[in-house]
C-alpha cells in the first residue's frame, strides 16, 4: 500500500510576528469552530482520492494550532481519524503524528489529552532563550514559559520533541545563539530545526526594515552563528539531515522528509499545499471564503469533483507536473538533505542521466567546494548548504 502524508493546516494566532508570512489571523471563538466544522467537511471530500492509501504521517501546524484550544483539536484528530487510513498500531515507528505547539497555549491537561488522542511527536516554537530577543521577534512568552511547556510536555509522556530555533535576529550575536543552543541541547530535544531568518515582503520586519536594518546580524556574522550551531549540535550528538534540521538517531522529522524526497501529501484547510495524484495545488488564503464554501455548497460537494477549478472558488492554484518540472523540484528538494543527490536514484525515477543533463552546471560549484562527490552522487558541503537558494538557482531551470 501507498504512503500519504497529511498537513492540516490551523490558521489562527494570538497575535501576527514581525517576521511571519504564512497565512494566519486571530479570530473569535465561533470563526474556529467554523473553521473546524469546514476542515472537517473537506476532511471527508479528500477522503475519497485517498481510499486505499495509507497515512503514516500526519502534521498539524499553523498559525498556532494550540490556540484554538484542546477540544476542537480533540475533534480534528477524531476526525482524521474517522475519514483516513492510519495505522491500527499507532506507535512511533510506523506512525508519526506531529502537532506544533506555542509556549503558554496548552496546561499539562492539554498536552496529556493530545498524547491520549494519538499525538506522538510535539514541535516546540522557542526560537530564543534570550527573553530580549524574544521580544525583538514579538513572541507572546518567556523563556521561563517554554521551560514549564518543555517540562510538561515530558510529563505527559512525550518522548518525541522537536524545538524550533532561528538565528539572524535583530539584536542576536554569536553568543548569545550559543547560549540559546546551549540551553537548548541541555534539555535533550529528540529533534532541533535551527532556521535562519528570512524577512519576507508583506511582513513587519520588511515593512521597517530601514529601521531594523543596523541591528540584524551580517552575512559573515550569521554565517559564522550557522557553522557554530553546526558544529555544536553534532558534537552532541544530532545528525544534521537536511539543511536546518539535526535529529538524534530515528528521530528524523518523517513528515518533512516526504517533501525533501518529493513524497506524496494532502494538505487540508485554507493555504494548505497539496502534493497528490500527479498534481501540485494549494487552497486559498481566506478563512471566510474556506468555511462558506463547505456551508453553501455542502450538498453539492458530494458529487463534485474536487478537482474542478471551476467549481467553488476553493483553489488558488492547481499545476499538473511535467517531467521536467519533476526534475527541478527532486534535485532541489534532494540537495536541502545531506545525502543529497543518489544518481542511481534520479536515473530509476525519471529514466535519464544525472551527469549528463547537471554536471557540466555543478561543475563550477564542486571546484569551489560548495558541493562535494559521495560515493552515490553529489551533495552540499557545509558552505554549499549556507549558501544553497544560489546555487540552486543557477542549476534549475524550469522551463
Amino acid at each position: 500500500m501507498n504512503k500519504l502524508g497529511l498537513y492540516i493546516h490551523v490558521p489562527f494566532c494570538a497575535g501576527k510576528c514581525p517576521y511571519c508570512d504564512f497565512y494566519s489571523v486571530k479570530a473569535g471563538e465561533k470563526t474556529r469552530a467554523a473553521y473546524v466544522d469546514a476542515l472537517i467537511k473537506q476532511m471527508k471530500e479528500y477522503s475519497v482520492p485517498a481510499k486505499g492509501t495509507a497515512v503514516d504521517t500526519v502534521y498539524i501546524g499553523g498559525g498556532t494550532p494550540t490556540v484554538i484550544g484542546v477540544d476542537l483539536l480533540a475533534k480534528i484528530i477524531k476526525n482524521i481519524n474517522n475519514n483516513f487510513e492510519l495505522p491500527k498500531k499507532q506507535d512511533f515507528v510506523s506512525f508519526e503524528f506531529t502537532v506544533e505547539v506555542n509556549p503558554a497555549t496548552i496546561d499539562l491537561k492539554g498536552l496529556k489529552k493530545l498524547k491520549k488522542a494519538g499525538v506522538n511527536r510535539l514541535s516546540l516554537g522557542l526560537q530564543s532563550a534570550n527573553d530580549k530577543e524574544l521580544r525583538v521577534l514579538s513572541r507572546k512568552y518567556k523563556y521561563a514559559d517554554f521551560i514549564e511547556c518543555y517540562e510538561n510536555a515530558r510529563s505527559a509522556g512525550f518522548e518525541n520533541i522537536s524545538i524550533d530555533l532561528m538565528y539572524g535576529v535583530p539584536t542576536q550575536t554569536v553568543r548569545s545563539f550559543y547560549e540559546t543552543l546551549k540551553r537548548t541541547a541541555a534539555l535533550a530535544p529528540e529533534h532541533i530545526s535551527a532556521y535562519g531568518l528570512k524577512i519576507e515582503p508583506g511582513t513587519l520586519f520588511y515593512n521597517n526594515l530601514p529601521k531594523i536594518q543596523e541591528y540584524l546580524p551580517n552575512e559573515d556574522t550569521e554565517r559564522e552563528i550557522y557553522f557554530m550551531c553546526c558544529d555544536f549540535l553534532n558534537k552532541r550528538g544530532y545528525n544534521q539531515y537536511e539543511i536546518s534540521n539535526f535529529a538524534k538517531p530515528g528521530y528524523e522529522c518523517r513528515h518533512n522528509l516526504k517533501y525533501w524526497t518529493c513524497g506524496e501529501y494532502i494538505g487540508l484547510g485554507t493555504s494548505a499545499h497539496s502534493y497528490f495524484g500527479g498534481a501540485r495545488f494549494s487552497f486559498k488564503k481566506n478563512i471566510k471564503e474556506y468555511i462558506r464554501c463547505f456551508d453553501d455548497n455542502t450538498d453539492k460537494l458530494k458529487d463534485a469533483d474536487i478537482f474542478d477549478l471551476d467549481g467553488y472558488n476553493l483553489f488558488d492554484e492547481y499545476i499538473e507536473i511535467k517531467q521536467n518540472e519533476r526534475i527541478g523540484e527532486y534535485i532541489m528538494l534532494n540537495f536541502r538533505l545531506n545525502a543529497g543527490i543518489n544518481k542511481n536514484d534520479f536515473a530509476r525515477l525519471f529514466l535519464k542521466d544525472f551527469d549528463e543533463l547537471y554536471y557540466k552546471k555543478i561543475e563550477p560549484f564542486i571546484k569551489s567546494g560548495h558541493i562535494i562527490k559521495t560515493l552515490g552522487g553529489y551533495a552540499f558541503s557545509r558552505e554549499g548548504m549556507f549558501v544553497s537558494n544560489y546555487i540552486l538557482g543557477r542549476i534549475i531551470e524550469f522551463e
